[in-house]
C-alpha cells in the first residue's frame, strides 16, 4: 500500500514538473507566469512563500510582481534597489544563495534589506541571470516541514534556470505591447490631428458669424424670455468654440516654453486650484514630495494644465464619502545616467474612484473618446501630448472599484519631442 502511494506522489510531482514547464513556453502573461509558477513551486516543495522580483522600470527597483495586475494598494516596503548589497552579492556569484548557511552574508546587508527579507521569511535566494546580467530573483520562504534538501535544490535549480527565461520573455513580451502601443498611439494621434485642424477652421468661421449675428439679434428682442433663449445660445456656440479650441491645441501644439521651475511649488499651485471641487465632493488630497532634488526643467503652463486635467479626473472618479487623492514624487535614475541631471521625477497620482475597466484603459488617450456626457474627449490626449513632448512617459493603471493611478515619469532636464 505504501509503494502504492509512493508511487502515487512521484506521478503527481513528475506531472506538476510537466505542467509548469508548459506554463514557460504557453503563458505570456507577466501575472498569470507568476501565479501559475508560484502554484506549482509550492506544491513541488511545500513552501509556505515564494515572491518573485523583476526589474521595474518604471521604479528603477526590483519588486515582486503583484498577484493580481492592479496598484490600488501596493506594498512599497517591500523592494531592492539596483545598488543594494543583495543585488550586489547576486551580480558578483549568480549562484542559489542559502541565507541560513551563511549569516556573514545576511549580515552583510543593510538593515532594510535585512527587514525586507525577515519580513518574508526567506531562506533561499536564487538569481535570475541571463547574458550576464541580472534579471530578477525568486525568494523562497520556509517550508510547512522541515528543511530544504540537497536533491530539492538542485532539482528548483533547474526550474528556476527555465523559469528565468520564461519571465525574460514575458517582461519582453509586455514591452514590445507597450512599444507598439505608443506607436499605434502616435500614429493615431498625427492623423486624428490634422483631420481635427482641418476641421477646426472649417467650423470656426461660419461660427463666427452665427455668434455675431444671435448676439446682433439678440439685442433687438424684447420678451425677456425669448431674450434669454438667444443667450442661451450664445453660451453654446461659445461652448462649441471652446471644444475648437482644444482641437487646434492638440493638433498645432505652441512651442514649449521651457524654464527652470520648482517641482513642488507647481504641484502645490495645482493642489489649491482643484481645492474648491475637492472640499466640495470632500475629498481628501495629500501630497508626499519624497524626491532630493526640488527644480525642473518644464513649461509651466502645459504642465499645469496637463496634471489639472489628471487630478479632476480623478475627483470626477470617486463618487465615496471617505474620497481620497495621493500625490507622490520620488526621483529614479534614467536608464543611461551620465550625471544628476540625468535623474527623472516619478509623479504618482493615485485615487479611490470607481476605477478604469480594463477594456477601455487603451482607449483612454484616444481624441474624442469620452465616458463624459458633457467631455469633449480631448483632455487626456492633450495631456499625453504634453507629457510626450516634454520626453515623459504616462500610464494607467486601474481596477474597478478599487482606483486608479497614474504614473508620470519627466526628466529633470526636458528632452524636447
Amino acid at each position: 500500500m505504501r509503494k502504492k502511494n509512493n508511487l502515487k506522489h512521484q506521478s503527481d510531482y513528475s506531472q506538476t514538473i510537466s505542467e509548469l514547464n508548459k506554463s514557460f513556453s504557453l503563458i505570456t502573461d507577466l501575472v498569470q507566469l507568476r501565479n501559475n509558477f508560484v502554484t506549482r513551486i509550492k506544491e513541488i516543495s511545500n513552501i509556505e512563500s515564494l515572491e518573485v522580483f523583476l526589474l521595474d522600470p518604471d521604479y528603477n527597483r526590483f519588486k515582486p510582481i503583484a498577484e493580481q495586475d492592479h496598484s490600488s494598494q501596493p506594498n512599497r516596503d517591500i523592494y531592492f534597489n539596483p545598488n543594494d548589497k543583495l543585488i550586489f552579492w547576486l551580480k558578483v556569484n549568480k549562484v542559489l544563495l542559502n541565507i541560513l548557511d551563511d549569516p556573514a552574508i545576511f549580515n552583510f546587508f543593510t538593515e532594510r534589506e535585512k527587514d525586507v527579507l525577515l519580513k518574508l521569511d526567506a531562506e533561499i535566494v536564487y538569481p535570475f541571470v541571463l547574458m550576464n546580467q541580472l534579471k530578477g530573483f525568486v525568494l523562497l520562504g520556509k517550508k510547512e516541514s522541515g528543511a530544504y534538501s540537497q536533491n530539492e535544490l538542485e532539482i528548483l535549480t533547474i526550474l528556476f534556470e527555465q523559469a528565468s527565461f520564461a519571465f525574460e520573455n514575458a517582461m519582453l513580451y509586455m514591452q514590445q505591447r507597450e512599444r507598439s502601443g505608443k506607436m499605434y498611439r502616435a500614429d493615431r494621434l498625427a492623423t486624428l490631428g490634422e483631420l481635427a485642424a482641418g476641421a477646426a477652421h472649417e467650423i470656426r468661421n461660419p461660427l463666427t458669424s452665427i455668434r455675431s449675428t444671435i448676439q446682433y439679434l439678440s439685442n433687438k428682442i424684447e420678451d425677456p424670455e425669448d431674450r434669454e433663449l438667444a443667450l442661451g445660445l450664445i453660451s453654446e456656440v461659445d461652448r462649441i468654440n471652446g471644444i475648437i479650441q482644444d482641437m487646434l491645441s492638440f493638433s498645432k501644439p505652441e512651442d514649449l516654453k521651457i524654464e527652470e521651475t520648482d517641482f513642488k511649488d507647481i504641484i502645490n499651485q495645482i493642489m489649491r486650484l482643484v481645492e474648491s471641487s475637492a472640499k466640495s465632493k470632500k475629498v481628501e488630497i495629500v501630497m508626499n514630495y519624497l524626491s532630493v532634488y526640488e527644480t525642473i526643467n518644464i513649461d509651466n503652463n502645459l504642465m499645469k494644465q496637463a496634471l489639472i486635467n489628471i487630478l479632476m479626473n480623478a475627483l470626477q472618479a470617486i463618487d465615496a464619502q471617505e474620497g481620497q487623492i495621493q500625490i507622490e514624487v520620488r526621483d529614479i535614475a534614467s536608464e543611461n545616467p551620465q550625471s544628476d541631471e540625468d535623474s527623472m521625477f516619478l509623479l504618482e497620482i493615485r485615487d479611490n474612484g470607481k476605477g478604469i475597466p480594463k477594456n477601455l484603459l487603451e482607449k483612454i488617450f484616444d481624441p474624442f473618446y469620452t465616458t463624459k456626457q458633457e467631455g469633449t474627449g480631448l483632455g487626456l490626449s492633450i495631456t499625453y501630448s504634453i507629457i510626450h513632448r516634454h520626453g515623459g512617459e504616462i500610464k494607467f493603471q486601474s481596477e474597478i472599484e478599487k482606483g486608479t493611478l497614474v504614473k508620470i515619469k519627466l526628466p529633470r532636464k526636458a528632452i524636447k519631442q
